[in-house]
């Protein structure tokens, strides 16, 4: 009768560990770690190599935390980073600024091409809106062996004349920015804690899309040089623009304006962001200035201040001077 019982209470314990999933995978025997091989779970089949050899079995410490800069898990150049091919990830900034005011509007924009320069005035305010909305994906993952990844970034800037009410609140300008880049690692040492992080040779085509007289594009093969160091990040952009024939250039000297590069400058501070870019001849009297400054408001909200001084905030205005400041909200940051 004892037996019974006792073979009655194994059974039902046997039975509540089968139900908690304690007994759901093989057990080895003391000795034989290989019974541990069929056991799925990560955790339970450690814990049963432990439980074979003898040895006092402690959970895993959970995986460390990367301390990649933002600048490297965004482009994915570290293995732990790489989160394979067509996931849409952000690339520059995405903000609307509700309100942005120009020195100088510009109302009679023209190009040296011929048919390029409007001959009126047009109804255009110094008030309006702009946004940006800017997203990467990554097409092929490993380019040359496992080095180098293959990227398609698009860009949409738009100037909305939304407060112009005489004239139905038109958009002012649209650009519009798709490019090729392959992007490869680096981990060369710049000095004082700077590292050479990215390499990249890439394919830029950037028009905005409207009939002459206010056609405005180009195509450039440009060069990406991105250098970190902790919470910061530089990138050095040189460009050479593709002739075109001269019937088919809508801005032949664009170039005298916007000039053979730029320098986009990051910095995090905390929950805030600055974005500084130098553009084209500065020294010249032309190229531009732009400074970019995110800070919270809510949560995941953050409220953006852009300063913009020279020529070529949109293509429209490649050889127009002003100066603008705009106030609205960022959506996503450089960093």
């Amino acid at each position: 009768m004892v037996g019974k019982t006792e073979a009655g209470r194994c059974r039902l314990g046997a039975a509540l560990l089968v139900a908690t999933g304690v007994l759901a995978a093989p057990v080895a025997n003391a000795g034989d770690p290989a019974a541990c091989a069929a056991i799925a779970d990560n955790t339970e089949r450690l814990a049963c190599y432990d439980a074979a050899v003898g040895r006092n079995h402690q959970e895993a410490p959970p995986a460390p935390v990367s301390d990649s800069p933002p600048f490297t898990a965004r482009w994915e150049l570290d293995a732990e980073d790489k989160r394979g091919s067509f996931l849409i990830k952000p690339y520059k900034p995405t903000y609307m600024l509700l309100g942005r005011w120009t020195t100088s509007a510009n109302r009679q924009p023209g190009s040296p091409s011929p048919l390029h320069s409007v001959s009126e005035p047009q109804d255009v305010v110094p008030v309006e809106a702009k946004y940006q909305i800017s997203f990467k994906t990554k097409l092929w993952e490993g380019l040359v062996g496992h080095h180098g990844d293959l990227w398609l970034g698009y860009t949409q800037q738009s100037s909305w004349q939304v407060y112009n009410k005489s004239n139905s609140s038109p958009f002012r300008e649209t650009d519009y920015e798709p490019e090729l880049m392959a992007v490869f690692r680096s981990n060369l040492d710049a000095g004082l804690g700077f590292k050479v992080k990215m390499l990249a040779l890439g394919l830029n085509h950037q028009s905005n899309g409207r009939a002459v007289p206010l056609s405005r594009s180009w195509n450039r093969i440009t060069a990406q040089v991105g250098v970190e160091r902790g919470d910061f990040a530089l990138v050095l952009r040189p460009w050479y623009r593709l002739p075109e024939k001269a019937s088919h250039d809508d801005n032949p000297d664009i170039g005298r304006y916007l000039g053979y590069g730029d320098l986009q400058a990051m910095w995090k501070f905390g929950e805030h962001g600055i974005g500084l870019n130098l553009r084209g001849p500065l020294l010249a009297g032309r190229g531009s200035v732009q400074l970019d400054w995110s800070f919270p408001i809510h949560r995941n909200l953050k409220g953006f201040v852009q300063l913009f001084n020279g020529f070529g905030e949109t293509l429209i205005d490649y050889n127009h001077r002003q100066t603008t400041l705009g106030i609205g909200v960022s959506l996503v940051d450089w960093l």
